[in-house]
């Protein structure tokens, strides 16, 4: 159904048929871990979520309803129904709060409802949605529980002499360097990842630093869609210990939306043109441990990241998603030249 409410729509990506189909069929026929729902009209799907329940962090909670692939047409009605028999089999399940949007089976992985920026291109791992799904959300009682918020970049903003010279005498400093990912040794570098996250992760963000074997799992799925360059490390020169990190994907959105959901013979030609000829990339992670905050580090690293992309001659620039509390982030990315364009809303209520 969502091709049909995107129809004529330029920034939709539609998702990989198959790919979904396969996520869908497991976890809510094979493992039964999540519900689906969808409300129907002579053979026409009006409107679809998938829900589940898990601890919530954030509300101390040991059941705790989580939405995703919330899609729906412009009717309060339908949503309502749609709503309602959620907020029922979450309730059944024991649940006493639902909130959303989430990305499936990872609710530290908040997408949130895009509220704003929606003249914007889709950047990969972030959500994009009709501007009325606020509207149906709080018709039904949903209020905002917080909001992220992502940042264009920009290189004309960006005083590369300056920052230059600071990123020099900061790691002259103390005694650091950068450099990129080397994946000829990437338990190592997962290893690291997982030391600076485990030690930066806060109370503000609701999230905890994934475990290291969840995290090669991840990277090792994904190595194929990273760029090695655009993936940065700091570490002390003295015994190579990790200070920072920083990781930047490219937006594959750009060749999902040529292969609009297909995935046969000519989709895959154009995925294998267009992967090379990527001219967008998205900052999505940045992390210093808590002993180097505030030293000029995060300068470095959006420096060195800087650098990596002109070198790619990339034209579009992203930072986030930050949580709006989360000030010192949102500092460090507005001085390294980042203006704010979107912004995704995480919507709860209690049941």
């Amino acid at each position: 159904m969502a091709d049909g409410l995107y129809r004529g729509d330029p920034l939709y990506v539609p998702y990989m048929r198959g790919d979904l189909l396969r996520v869908l069929r497991r976890l809510v026929c094979e493992e039964g871990c999540y519900i689906a729902i969808a409300v129907e009209e002579n053979g026409k799907y009006l409107a679809r979520v998938l829900c589940t329940v898990a601890p919530s962090k954030q509300y101390q909670l040991e059941k705790c309803g989580y939405f995703s692939h919330f899609e729906c047409v412009n009717d309060e009605a339908v949503s309502g129904l749609l709503l309602a028999e959620m907020c029922r089999a979450l309730k059944e399940r024991g649940a006493t709060r639902v909130e959303g949007t989430y990305f499936p089976y990872d609710q530290d992985n908040r997408r949130g409802i895009l509220a704003e920026g929606f003249e914007r291109e889709p950047m990969v791992l972030t959500s994009y949605n009709p501007p009325y799904y606020c509207k149906l959300l709080e018709a039904f009682g949903f209020t905002k529980d917080f909001d992220t918020v992502s940042y264009e970049l920009d290189y004309e903003k960006f005083d590369f002499e300056r920052i230059g010279r600071v990123t020099e005498r900061v790691l002259e400093r103390y005694g650091l360097y950068i450099s990129s990912a080397d994946f000829h040794k990437l338990d190592r570098e997962i290893d690291a990842f997982h030391e600076v996250m485990k030690a930066a992760t806060t109370d503000v963000i609701y999230q905890e630093a994934p475990e290291p074997e969840a995290l090669r799992r991840i990277v090792k799925n994904w190595k194929g869609f990273l760029w090695p360059d655009l993936i940065f490390i700091c570490r002390r020169k003295e015994d190579d210990k990790p200070v920072g990190m920083m990781m930047s994907i490219p937006n594959y959105f750009e060749v999902f939306r040529k292969m609009k959901g297909k995935m046969n013979p000519v989709a895959l030609c154009k995925a294998l043109w267009y992967r090379s000829r990527l001219r967008s990339v998205r900052a999505m992670l940045q992390y210093v441990i808590p002993e180097y905050q505030n030293k000029g580090i995060n300068f470095a690293l959006y420096h060195a990241f800087y650098r990596a992309c002109k070198k790619r001659k990339i034209e579009h620039m992203e930072a986030g998603t930050i949580m709006e509390n989360n000030l010192p982030s949102r500092l460090n990315v507005e001085r390294a030249s980042g203006v704010l364009n979107k912004v995704f809303r995480i919507y709860g209520r209690e049941l």
